[in-house]
């Protein structure tokens, strides 16, 4: 049996020294990795652990560690795997950009660059103000200055700009790739009703076709506190207290699911 793994976050580049990342650590990741590998029932021939640069990593030997930067990289390896090994069950517990940098600049350069467009407008005989407002930010970003993100961005400017673009949701492209993969996504949100939580969780799972998705709310990680439900396609949920929790949660479902297509292959 083969299993891929996602953990840790994403990094994205500002410019050659300096990124946008966010808090993930990945240990649940490794927890949930050394949790399947332990379970004798359902023995895990290879593990391939993607995860990011500084994300804590499993123990276990039969674990191959992956480390990717950006939510490009992380695309292109898990294309690679997807199209070319044949895998029972993806956890994508990487905490994912939502965002990657598209465009620098800076307030003065945006400030030339909206200038430059009044001037051109009111000069070709565009005078409607309704007219002029809805052009300056669409045509600020297109034609100011930009900074260049292949080198060290000076640490004198002290307005710089940062344009950011969607990164491609990720775990829509697994079950493209292979459909026949068990897929457990997770969602972790802040501060919301339990009720929305779930909701929330639910749409993730119907919307990719996962098997279970892991639903957490940042307020309820707090220490060794990290609250998690588990969500299925019927809606019902399991509840866990801890890292630990979770990760046997996860692997004792994983077990059950992958025991019954099994069966329902050798019917």
């Amino acid at each position: 049996m083969n299993i891929l793994i996602t953990a840790g976050g994403t990094n994205e580049k500002i410019d050659n020294v300096r990124t946008i990342t966010n808090s993930s650590t990945g240990r649940l990741g490794a927890a949930i990795a050394d949790a399947l590998t332990s379970r004798a029932c359902f023995p895990v021939d290879k593990i391939y652990y993607i995860c990011g640069q500084n994300s804590a990593t499993p123990e276990s030997d039969k674990t191959q560690i992956i480390r990717i930067t950006s939510v490009n990289d992380l695309i292109q390896v898990l294309t690679n795997i997807l199209t070319t090994e044949k895998i029972d069950a993806v956890i994508h517990s990487m905490a994912v950009s939502d965002y990657t940098v598209d465009f620098l600049t800076t307030k003065s350069m945006l400030a030339t660059s909206i200038s430059n467009y009044i001037y051109q407008q009111l000069q070709s005989g565009n005078t409607d103000p309704g007219t002029l407002s809805e052009g300056i930010l669409a045509n600020a970003f297109t034609n100011a200055e930009a900074l260049n993100p292949d080198s060290k961005v000076s640490s004198d400017i002290d307005d710089m700009v940062i344009l950011m673009k969607k990164t491609p949701k990720v775990i829509s492209l697994i079950k493209q790739l292979q459909p026949e993969t068990l897929l457990i996504g997770f969602k972790l949100l802040s501060n919301v009703s339990h009720e929305v939580l779930i909701d929330t969780a639910y749409n993730l799972l119907m919307k990719n076709n996962c098997d279970l998705v892991l639903a957490n709310d940042l307020s309820e990680i707090t220490g060794d506190k990290h609250k998690g439900y588990l969500v299925a396609a019927d809606k019902s949920y399991e509840t866990f207290e801890t890292k630990a929790g979770i990760a046997e949660g996860i692997a004792a479902r994983l077990n059950t699911l992958l025991s019954n297509q099994f069966k329902q292959k050798g019917n």
